[in-house]
């Protein structure tokens, strides 16, 4: 009996379609369908090793796919470079600059945009007193604990207000009171 595919809705915002991954002879994501509303929150859950990240990685054009798509808003991004996706992800060990201080990491990629240092300054402000560490602007991110990072992580994945927010284990490093 010939298999059916699941058809993901052509009105989801985010949309994954088919995708294969591999890694070399070894097929590690075998016709996965995603369909995600916008403003929709989900979670990928299942065990070690069973290719969450991978998704999440593929989904931000981290790593190829061989077959399948990847679209948001109806535009396919599947062969678009990270960069053009208008896609942010947090990594589970933050990629923070560990040189730069809060307010510079969270203001990296509007300088990488080219916004003016006014208009950045007001939207790093905006998204610290969001993430709750107002008074911590000029502080380098080494005086942080864990969970100061991941929201410093957060800040900055919001600061150019992306189409689709990607979190890797985002709940790993929380303080227990965030004061």
């Amino acid at each position: 009996m010939p298999q059916q595919r699941f058809q993901v809705a052509n009105m989801s915002y985010l949309q994954i379609s088919g995708l294969k991954i591999s890694y070399g002879d070894k097929v590690v994501l075998h016709n996965i369908d995603l369909a995600v509303e916008q403003g929709e929150m989900i979670a990928l859950l299942g065990p070690s090793g069973c290719g969450k990240t991978t998704l999440l990685n593929a989904l931000c054009g981290f790593i190829p796919v061989q077959s399948g798509e990847v679209a948001i808003a109806s535009r396919t991004i599947t062969h678009l470079a990270p960069e053009q996706r208008n896609i942010t992800m947090v990594f589970q060990s933050y990629a923070l600059w560990p040189h730069l201080t809060v307010a510079r990491n969270i203001g990296y990629g509007l300088k990488l945009r080219k916004w003016r240092g006014a208009d950045i300054a007001r939207r790093v402000a905006e998204l610290l007193r969001i993430v709750n560490l107002e008074g911590l602007g000029e502080v380098k991110v080494t005086e942080l604990s864990g969970g100061q990072r991941q929201r410093v992580a957060l800040a900055r994945a919001l600061a150019i207000e992306p189409q689709v927010l990607v979190l890797d284990e985002p709940l790993s490093n929380l303080d227990a009171k965030c004061a």
